[in-house]
């Protein structure tokens, strides 16, 4: 139960961070997630959680890498084969000696082998940061596409690297030429294994069709399982389940590839899958990499053995580190533009700050031996985890505020339709079907408007509206008023049984406007001092009573219907008009009574008069290529959900 409430409560934080992110836009999404993760990380009741390698890379890794290679642009990333295979194989190597030895230089009583293991935890990037922190921030298309390519592939060289540098610390035993050679096997062997298994996928949804099988459902469900398959199946055998799951994503997308209905839909259903799962995966990644700091830091704090200055230092000595390397690596290959093109330092220092570390860097760390080959205790294994989290805190740092200093900012590359013209578009719908009105269609007819009202409404949204959408309410509420009065004036109801209804009216009318002569004082003024004649005594029975608040809201109701009736139609937006029409004319119980049948047949009417204005509008020059495909989108999406709307 605890672990539940755990996994619950992360997940909160996740959402959380997507409503925070919108108040503080210039913090990336990941930074705020490793915030609330520490938070969680304070709380007592929150069960703690031990981030095993194999179980995060199972749970997390294989679905995010594997929707990765669904998803990542195959030509580019073959293009930039060079520039990917050069920063996820070479660099990494590079960084693993490099780095090792600065390490063991900072740290002489930790042994050789131990340095080298976490320089391999340090040197791959984070496929998952990489990709969150890129939203906030145009990079160069060419760029991305090898960001994008390196962190896809490095976490396998990585992870390699650190699997027989670990092996090496346990037994004391490291030979290059099997090293290299088992590299090679465990990564080709990886890359098959996710093709065959992709192949066997493609193969078992046709089988499924070819049964007459067409449940999408069942299809999103396989290829859910898909990456976890793949990834156990590859560790089974001892080859690379990264290198597999990213193989098995690259192959799978040929699934889409076909044009006709049922793979359209099926592509649409697997994307928003996806898009929520991903997103919900991500977010716990990055709030467990939270959850895993307060047990780090009160080490350092604690531990009086080394002064925290002293940690710190080693933290921004191995960054500083890592990042020069891939710096110049990125600048001795121009940037991989070309070595006779002219040199661009910021283009580099953009690509140095990608780099990106993340949980997987600290899940290596975590995964370090606490016993050594000669059976003595590792007693440097918090220090070294300690500094892997630091560098991961510091690049996230560096990463969220050097990126947009170097990069330009993100346009939104999402093509908004011209908000005028749908209006007028819909309410040339509007009008369209009040003329197909009759007594026996005005029920379905109602309900349509309505829904395009509401349309309207969400589309206008400016001060000049605002202010005559409370104008209106005003005069509403005045006329009820009113009509309240001239039945107290009439004689059909007394002053006493409408007074509450009265103070409730000049309340409205008040908090809306804050006049002085809506006030409680003009009321009792105006209300008490003028109709003071109209009051008496009468005793009233409890059923009388009923009878009377009945017969004064349908006065009410039909004086308020008449007025709005006889509006000059130019004072007031028509939509607006309707609005407080529809809340007046038609009661809930009569607008259940519409058929469905009815209801679809209209809706559909009004949705092709909107597809014959919008190709008008297109025609006459009102709007341009790329704003009639965004328009058809959004009608097909709305004329397909109108099963729901019904």
């Amino acid at each position: 139960m605890q672990l539940f409430e755990g996994i619950l409560i992360m997940l909160a934080m996740v959402l959380l961070s997507n409503i925070i992110s919108r108040f503080f836009p210039n913090i990336a999404i990941p930074l705020i997630q490793v915030i609330l993760g520490f938070g969680v990380g304070l709380l007592s009741f929150v069960q703690s959680f031990e981030l095993e390698s194999e179980l995060f890379m199972l749970v997390f890794l294989a679905p995010l890498l594997f929707n990765e290679g669904q998803i990542v642009d195959k030509r580019a990333l073959w293009k930039e084969k060079k520039a990917v295979l050069t920063l996820s194989v070479v660099l990494v190597f590079i960084t693993v000696g490099i780095l090792g030895y600065v390490i063991h230089l900072l740290v002489p009583q930790t042994p050789w082998a131990a340095c080298f293991a976490l320089s391999a935890a340090l040197a791959p990037t984070d496929a998952v940061a990489v990709g969150a922190l890129a939203e906030k921030v145009k990079i160069p298309h060419r760029m991305m596409h090898t960001l994008e390519g390196e962190s896809l592939i490095n976490d396998a060289s990585g992870l390699v690297s650190f699997q027989f540098a670990s092996a090496a610390l346990l037994t004391g035993v490291f030979s290059m030429v099997e090293a290299e050679i088992s590299f090679v096997l465990i990564s080709l062997g990886g890359v098959l294994v996710g093709i065959g298994c992709a192949l066997f996928g493609l193969w078992f949804i046709r089988w499924m069709k070819s049964l007459g099988i067409e449940n999408n459902v069942s299809y999103i469900l396989f290829e859910l399982l898909l990456p976890f398959t793949v990834f156990l199946v590859a560790e089974g055998i001892n080859v690379n389940g990264i290198l597999a799951v990213v193989s098995a994503g690259l192959v799978y997308s040929w699934n889409y590839k076909q044009i006709n209905p049922e793979v359209a839909q099926l592509n649409v259903l697997s994307k928003n899958t996806w898009s929520i799962y991903s997103f919900s995966l991500n977010g716990l990644v990055f709030v467990l990499l939270g959850t895993q700091l307060p047990e780090l830091a009160s080490y350092v704090w604690k531990n009086n053995q080394i002064s925290n200055w002293t940690v710190l230092g080693y933290v921004l000595i191995v960054t500083f580190v890592l990042l020069g390397i891939r710096f110049l690596c990125v600048l001795i290959c121009n940037n991989f533009d070309g070595l006779k093109k002219k040199r661009h330092v910021k283009k580099s220092l953009l690509y140095t700050v990608s780099g990106v570390r993340g949980t997987i860097t600290l899940v290596s760390a975590l995964s370090l031996p606490t016993v050594l080959s000669t059976g003595e205790i590792f007693i440097e294994r918090e220090l070294l985890i300690s500094i892997a989290a630091g560098v991961i805190i510091v690049t996230l740092l560096l990463a969220n505020f050097m990126m947009p200093l170097l990069a330009d900012k993100k346009e939104d590359e999402s093509i908004e339709t011209n908000s005028e013209i749908e209006v007028h578009i819909l309410r040339k719908v509007t009008d369209q079907l009040k003329r197909k009105q009759t007594e026996k269609n005005s029920l379905a007819i109602h309900k349509v408007i309505q829904m395009y009202n509401e349309r309207i409404l969400s589309l206008i949204n400016d001060d000049e509206f605002n202010e005559k959408n409370k104008e209106l309410m005003e005069q509403v509420l005045l006329w009820q008023l009113k009509d309240t009065l001239n039945l107290v004036e009439s004689g059909e109801v007394s002053l006493q049984m409408v007074f509450r209804r009265l103070e409730v009216l000049d309340r409205r009318l008040y908090r809306l406007t804050r006049k002085p002569e809506y006030s409680k004082n003009a009321f009792y003024k105006n209300v008490i001092g003028t109709h003071l004649k109209f009051i008496g005594i009468r005793v009233t029975s409890f059923d009388r009573k009923v009878e009377i608040r009945k017969r004064l809201k349908e006065s009410n109701r039909l004086y308020v219907i008449n007025e709005l009736t006889q509006l000059d139609k130019h004072k007031f937006p028509p939509e607006l008009v309707d609005f407080y029409l529809s809340r007046y004319e038609y009661t809930d119980k009569t607008l259940v009574d519409v058929s469905e049948d009815t209801l679809d047949e209209w809706l559909d009417y009004a949705i092709q008069l909107e597809r014959d204005y919008i190709q008008q509008a297109f025609e006459k020059g009102k709007m341009n290529r790329q704003e009639l495909n965004v328009y058809r989108e959004n009608l097909s999406a709305i004329e397909s959900s109108i099963q729901f709307i019904a």
